[in-house]
């Protein structure tokens, strides 16, 4: 059995498509959708031969702003309930899953339990907030994920762990602080891109046994593209 658990908050999403923005200005809303966020992207890509199994720890409720025109989406968001990691659920992952990946650990409350788990993990982020709080949790794991528009938050943290850096333009992977892997990619315009950044994770996950990790990397950027591309609003 390949277990892969999924830890951190439900997220409660309203995400509201537009076509262009104008700040100050009435924007019309073309189409609106309340969803289940955060990890729940994954299961838009087939993961096989991973069997999911979610955990959720506290809540929160976010307003997404999906914009098409450009391929961008902007978030606002509010607590309802803290998360952390009980005892239980340590004995649980450490006892039954193959990895652990949490969305997104700068959401996490009281993240310093991670130190309990023996299972391999991989950590992504959600905020722009520093990282140093997270040094030795990011230490601990496998591999980091995190948007490049972020990179400048690990100027000065050189970790051992690959931290996988995505966007729209390409990927870069960054090791003892020093870029050990880039690919570019050609931005697309008119697609919805909540959520790729969870679904680039799920499919390099998928394959990082199999690949080992530039060749999951470029293919996850591959796919997630081709997912985006293809999946309706």
């Amino acid at each position: 059995m390949n277990n892969l658990f999924l830890f951190g908050k439900k997220y409660m999403d309203t995400v509201m498509f537009v076509d262009g923005t104008k700040s100050g200005e009435t924007n019309k809303c073309h189409n609106l959708t309340e969803k289940i966020g955060g990890f729940y992207n994954f299961y838009e890509v087939d993961v096989e031969p991973w069997i999911i199994s979610p955990m959720f720890s506290g809540s929160k409720k976010a307003f997404i702003v999906s914009d098409k025109s450009l391929s961008q989406r902007t978030s606002y968001v509010f607590d309802h309930t803290p998360c952390y990691i009980s005892e239980a659920a340590i004995k649980v992952i450490n006892k039954d899953s193959e990895w652990l990946h949490i969305c997104y650990i700068d959401d996490i409350e009281y993240h310093s339990e991670l130190s309990r788990v023996t299972t391999p993990y991989s950590l992504d982020f959600c905020t722009d907030n520093s990282r140093e709080p997270y040094f030795n949790v990011m230490n601990k794991a496998q591999i980091l994920f995190d948007s490049r528009e972020r990179k400048h938050l690990y100027k000065n943290m050189h970790l051992n762990v690959p931290l996988i850096l995505h966007d729209e333009f390409g990927i870069e992977i960054i090791r003892a602080g020093k870029v050990v892997f880039e690919e570019k990619n050609k931005p697309l315009k008119n697609l919805n891109v909540n959520g790729a950044g969870d679904m680039f994770a799920a499919l390099f996950i998928k394959n990082y046994h199999s690949l080992g990790l530039i060749e999951s990397a470029k293919n996850a950027m591959v796919e997630t593209t081709s997912l985006l591309i293809k999946r309706k609003r």
